[in-house]
């Protein structure tokens, strides 16, 4: 039995790591497609990126360890029942469940590692990733000067050059628009050629310019604004110094992000959805205590109005006619009130419940995926010995099937539990209701080598249903034959 453990183990690992790798792989490729232009042009450092790529791969474990279970478990199986050696194995008297139980209990080792992943390595990468990921999106572009191009990433100045020569430092051409106490001065400096240097730490600009012009507004003069003094300069060599430092990537702190639920554990996100529930509790009883009781009053029954006082049925056939119009725009403002606190309260209600669903949400989503795990392998394993096909061709195109089917009865799920149209733990738990079925069906008939699940008799009956139809084609060609008559 040890033997046989090994042959299934070795038979396994292999292709759930190959497939594993490829399919964060395939994962990596579309996140980092998704951010690119938030990501060229910044000249960010490969240790930085390097960086990005490790805390992204953590988040993308969720999507690819349940593909690559399912492909790693139909070419397992599949090879094995491809090979014939299934077959032996089951001929010896051991049952497909005991040829099963190596691969469950590391699905079962999975599960748990899975588990802590999304608790506890999840949320600290997101943490960390996130955060580099929106220094990285609000840091300026790295200095790059095109041609014919104004470069204002500068602060408080504009460059543009008309050409670039091959030295990457010699430019002609040169126009510098220059801003002062808070753009209110404007001084332009225009030069025939120009060189740029830049310091050895990357944080200096050293532009020197030579035969040019400048041309200064002198804002600082008393009448200013009626005649708008300038002063014009010409010059056969200047340089300038412009600082970088505007252009380095700020360091935001994670603290700020920490209240995501993204970034939190299953602890954490208990208290906070704690934490909303007594909010919610707290608005709904401050909106009756100091917006709705004191427009109701409940008299009770032992008080009774003075005989003659009120004599009508209609309260307000009881007050004068000049009188009742006052009235009805007093309660029709009174009413109108009542509605708008009634409206901005519900929304504030709706707006927390909306709030603690996402952590709610995010709370069972560190069980699911456990769960999903083991459900996804009952289902790809015995399915990999009724198609007896190994490789990497029929494995591919099936378990791609089950994961889409799968990826979107979860997104179903999700969806219709975060819009209360089903309470929230079902939504969530709606793929693994829909598996577990799924997957005790298929193990049971795969065990007991049922004809409903092999594809060999499938592919005999519509052979037949083929045969049959030909014959029958070929029989009505013949009736209607004149010379057959």
């Amino acid at each position: 039995m040890k033997k046989l453990n090994l042959l299934i183990l070795r038979a396994f690992i292999g292709p759930f790591l190959a497939t594993f790798a490829i399919s964060l792989f395939l994962f990596l490729i579309h996140f980092l497609w998704k951010y690119i232009d938030d990501l060229v042009g910044k000249g960010i450092d490969t240790f930085t990126l390097l960086r990005l790529i490790f805390y992204s791969m953590a988040d993308l474990v969720p999507m690819a360890l349940p593909l690559s279970v399912m492909i790693s478990s139909l070419m397992t199986y599949g090879n094995l029942a491809e090979s014939y050696e299934l077959v032996a194995i089951r001929s010896a008297g051991v049952s497909l469940y005991r040829v099963l139980w190596p691969s469950f209990l590391v699905m079962l080792l999975f599960a748990g590692i899975t588990f802590y992943f999304t608790n506890i390595v999840i949320p600290r990468a997101n943490l960390e990733g996130k955060s580099l990921l929106y220094d990285l999106r609000q840091k300026k572009p790295a200095f790059n000067i095109t041609e014919g191009v104004f470069y204002n990433q500068i602060e408080g100045y504009s460059l543009k050059v008309g050409k670039k020569e091959k030295d990457d430092e010699t430019v002609r051409d040169i126009m510098v628009y220059e801003y002062r106490q808070g753009n209110s001065q404007l001084n332009i400096v225009k030069a025939e050629k120009g060189i740029m240097k830049l310091s050895p730490d990357k944080r200096f600009l050293y532009f020197t310019l030579f035969n040019g012009i400048r041309y200064e507004e002198m804002t600082d003069m008393r009448d200013y604004y009626r005649s708008y003094p300038h002063n014009i300069t010409r010059f056969g060599k200047q340089q300038l110094t412009f600082d970088l430092s505007s252009l380095d990537m700020k360091i935001t702190d994670k603290e700020a992000f920490r209240g995501d639920y993204r970034m939190m554990n299953i602890a954490e996100l208990s208290v906070e959805v704690d934490s909303l529930e007594k909010q919610k509790k707290m608005k709904l009883q401050r909106s009756m205590d100091f917006f709705m009781t004191p427009y109701f009053h409940i008299v009770p029954d032992s008080v009774k109005p003075k005989e003659g006082l009120v004599r009508n049925a209609n309260i307000i056939d009881n007050y004068p006619k000049a009188k009742q119009a006052d009235i009805y725009r007093m309660a029709l403002s009174t009413a109108r009130g009542i509605k708008s606190i009634a409206d901005n309260n519900k929304a504030e209600l709706e707006l927390l419940q909306a709030e603690s669903v996402k952590y709610q949400a995010e709370w069972h989503k560190k069980f699911t995926l456990s769960v999903v795990i083991i459900l996804l392998f009952l289902i790809a394993a015995p399915l990999g010995t009724i198609i007896r096909k190994g490789g990497i061709g029929l494995p591919l195109v099936i378990a791609v099937i089950m994961f889409i089917i799968y990826y979107a009865i979860n997104i179903i799920g999700e969806k219709i539990g975060k819009e209360g149209i089903v309470p929230l733990w079902a939504g969530m738990w709606l793929s693994s209701f829909v598996l577990l079925p799924v997957g005790i069906y298929i193990t049971l008939k795969a065990s007991a080598d049922s004809a409903t699940m092999s594809l060999e008799a499938y592919q005999r009956f519509f052979s037949r249903l083929f045969q049959v139809s030909r014959f029958r084609n070929a029989l009505g060609k013949k009736g209607q034959n004149p010379q057959a008559t």
